[in-house]
């Protein structure tokens, strides 16, 4: 009997355990990492572009080797800010309501235990942690919210009332405010869209007078924000053992928090959308043109970038790439998708199964895209990118990027995909979050579940499957959630104690009897 088909979907969820960042630690990086190298770089390919060509002389602006390269910076942040909290201020305020959780979670593995916090607290202020409470101390006003879980707090409280007794430790009174700017921020803007919706109340239907007036709103993004912003991305935080002052460590905390803060609701789309226009009219816009193509280089050396040691854990493993040895037992894997840029996917997947595709939806380091033609060139050799006679960048779609997906070879990257995953029995998705900026993949996926095709998506965490299930269904817009299987997987990538393909595979027994496992 022909073994049943599984395919595969991987997004950055599920590297980190081969001590990769998430897609938020991604994020946060890609603003700290110094683009000198690839500003330096991309001169060099500008010098080596034939001028006499009709790609230099047509498509590129006047005199553009002796042009002023930029690069992101500093000035960017209040558009990342503002994109943020446009979109993410539900998710930023959830946050804040949710702070304490939050907090024990990091406490989890953060480098000093939750009972040394505590007990520094109790040694500073002779009281528990949650007996000081700014509740009714503190109010927002009621036109911003009706009522803020902040204040009520046991962790903020515990910053609160330690900037009382040291009112002068900066970096504690920094990531106050920080956090402070983004609870208000968020309500802000939340006032801000319901005003702008809601100018008149009620007005006549055949009067368009009163709809010209809706809009008319904004919000000040010039400071609000940038506390925070300047902290996360400035210098790296300082490690803290029980050791030091109780108003250290907690200012460390305070830091931790705000870092984690902004890995889960930084959104640069606003930013990247701006800008990825122009690399195909720098005549236009020169400045946003070499930002952007500075950017991709930037993103791809980071992703690249992996010392010794990682390199050795990534081909050791283990990890989820490993585990398909276990999974292709049993069932016979169709095709591997993934959002991911690195070039080890392919290669560790390869390297057990030859025969298995593996797509990048989301561009690799080992692509690059040609933004002229409109081309994308596959895993080139060094010697093919110096003779190539026009400007490229990575293919690496980081919050944007749409237009190479009108390519030729991106579109049938996604039909073929489509394709194997329609014709595989279950589809696996593990570490990918169903983002609103991953629209164009979930709208594959919703295709697949609304033609009855089985998704069995693997959640890191420990809730309520029944929720998850909720949530997913929202995520991917479906009417129905009964082609959803979650599974909630844990550090070790396991499911209720057992692996995570072995509770796949008993999972489906009962859909499919030939899936039960055979080991």
């Amino acid at each position: 009997m022909e073994k049943p088909a599984v395919s595969l979907f991987f997004g950055a969820g599920a590297e980190v355990g081969y001590g990769l960042p998430s897609g938020g630690q991604f994020a946060l990086d890609l603003f700290r990492v110094p683009a000198d190298q690839d500003k330096a770089a991309f001169k060099e390919q500008l010098k080596a572009l034939d001028n006499t060509s009709a790609y230099a002389t047509k498509w590129l602006p006047d005199d553009y080797l002796k042009k002023r390269i930029h690069v992101f910076g500093k000035s960017d942040y209040e558009g990342i800010i503002a994109s943020s909290l446009e979109y993410r201020k539900d998710d930023i305020l959830t946050y804040l309501e949710q702070l304490d959780q939050h907090v024990l979670r990091l406490l989890r593995s953060w480098t000093v235990r939750e009972d040394d916090v505590r007990e520094a607290f109790r040694a500073e202020t002779g009281h528990e942690l949650g007996q000081i409470l700014y509740g009714q101390a503190v109010r927002l006003n009621s036109r911003l919210a009706e009522s803020v879980g902040l204040f009520n707090s046991a962790f903020f409280s515990a910053w609160l009332k330690l900037l009382e007794l040291h009112p002068d430790q900066t970096g504690l009174q920094h990531g106050v405010r920080a956090i402070l700017e983004l609870l208000v921020g968020a309500c802000g803007q939340r006032l801000v869209a319901k005003l702008n919706e809601e100018v008149f109340e009620a007005a006549p239907d055949k009067l368009s007078v009163f709809d010209d007036l809706s809009g008319i709103f904004s919000l000040n993004y010039h400071s609000v924000g940038q506390t925070g912003m300047d902290i996360v991305l400035g210098e790296p935080a300082q490690p803290v053992t029980e050791e030091d002052a109780p108003v250290d460590i907690f200012s460390a905390l305070c830091r931790t928090v705000l870092e984690d803060m902004y890995s889960r609701t930084l959104d640069y789309q606003a930013l990247v959308d701006s800008h990825f226009r122009y690399l195909y009219n720098p005549k236009a816009h020169w400045a946003r043109f070499t930002r952007i193509a500075i950017f991709l280089r930037t993103v791809r050396r980071y992703i690249s970038r992996a010392d010794a040691h990682l390199m050795e854990k990534i081909a050791a493993g283990p990890g989820y790439y490993h585990d398909l040895s276990g999974l292709a037992q049993a069932v016979r894997i169709a095709a591997v998708g993934t959002t991911n840029y690195n070039g080890f996917v392919r290669e560790l997947v390869h390297r057990q199964f030859p025969e298995v595709p593996v797509y990048y939806l989301n561009g690799c380091v080992e692509e690059y895209y040609d933004p002229y033609c409109n081309l994308i060139l596959e895993q080139p050799t060094a010697e093919e990118l110096d003779a190539y006679p026009r400007l490229l960048v990575p293919l690496i779609f980081t919050q944007s990027g749409i237009k190479p997906l009108t390519s030729v070879t991106m579109s049938r990257r996604y039909v073929e995909l489509y394709d194997r995953f329609e014709q595989s029995d279950v589809i696996a998705i593990i570490g990918y979050g169903f983002n609103g900026d991953d629209g164009h993949i979930n709208g594959l996926f919703r295709s697949l579940a609304e033609a009855g095709k089985r998704l069995a998506i693997f959640h890191y965490g420990s809730e309520s499957l029944s929720v998850l299930k909720s949530e997913y269904q929202t995520k991917l817009r479906l009417s129905s959630a009964d082609a959803l299987d979650i599974f909630t997987v844990d550090s070790s990538r396991s499911v209720a104690g057992m692996p995570w393909w072995q509770a796949l595979l008993e999972k489906y027994e009962s859909i499919h009897p030939a899936l039960a496992p055979r080991i």
